[in-house]
């Protein structure tokens, strides 16, 4: 089964995307980290995103890696080069996705199926195909800015900002099959995902 996990940041999705590796065997993916692997050197999507910002986003060492924080800078003050760099940095994302879950699935054994959780915080309509079912992590925003601020570092106010440019949880409910309430005890996330695992096809949950 194709497992689809989103939510806001600090709603604990890699929690729960973690539970599904550990206690079910699951192979996963992060969008996130799938993105910064294929913005290094001698992948097609740093090639195009070199050529189409120039030398202004490489950090100026001997590798010519992309500076994270510049091209961060760049793109988050000038809509149309967010625009351009989504649409060099989605497709190649989610299709990386897709080339691993095709294998998986032609790696399973006869009568089993592939086991694979996809994590992302920027839902689509390419996302929701490739997923059997989609399960969004809920936390509210003042446990969500708790978590922001003990892990990361950041002020009240960058946590209010983050969370108020993403979409909203009305949005993410819409998108998504099943929620997953993960305000409190992480016993009763774990419990709620041994539920949505029971209910599923019964080899899934063994």
């Amino acid at each position: 089964m194709i497992i689809g996990i989103t939510g806001g940041i600090g709603s604990g999705k890699s929690t729960i995307t973690q539970m599904l590796q550990d206690k079910y065997g699951y192979t996963v993916l992060r969008t996130d980290d799938i993105a910064k692997e294929l913005e290094e050197p001698g992948h097609e999507v740093y090639d195009r995103l070199k050529e189409r910002f120039g030398s202004a986003i490489l950090d100026g060492t001997a590798e010519h890696r992309i500076d994270k924080k510049a091209f961060a800078a760049l793109i988050y003050q000038d809509p149309e080069a967010m625009k351009a760099a989504e649409e060099i940095i989605h497709p190649a994302t989610w299709g990386y996705c897709e080339d691993v879950i095709a294998k998986k699935k032609a790696a399973a054994e006869k009568g089993s199926r592939a086991r694979v959780v996809v994590e992302s915080a920027l839902p689509c309509e390419r996302y929701r195909r490739m997923c059997d079912e989609i399960w969004y992590v809920f936390a509210e925003a003042s446990v969500r800015t708790i978590r922001l601020m003990e892990t990361r570092g950041y002020s009240p106010e960058k946590c209010r900002e983050i969370i108020n440019e993403q979409i909203s949880d009305e949005e993410y409910i819409g998108f998504s099959d099943y929620i997953i309430d993960n305000s409190s005890d992480l016993s009763e996330a774990e419990k709620r995902v041994d539920e949505l695992m029971e209910a599923a096809v019964p080899e899934e949950s063994v």
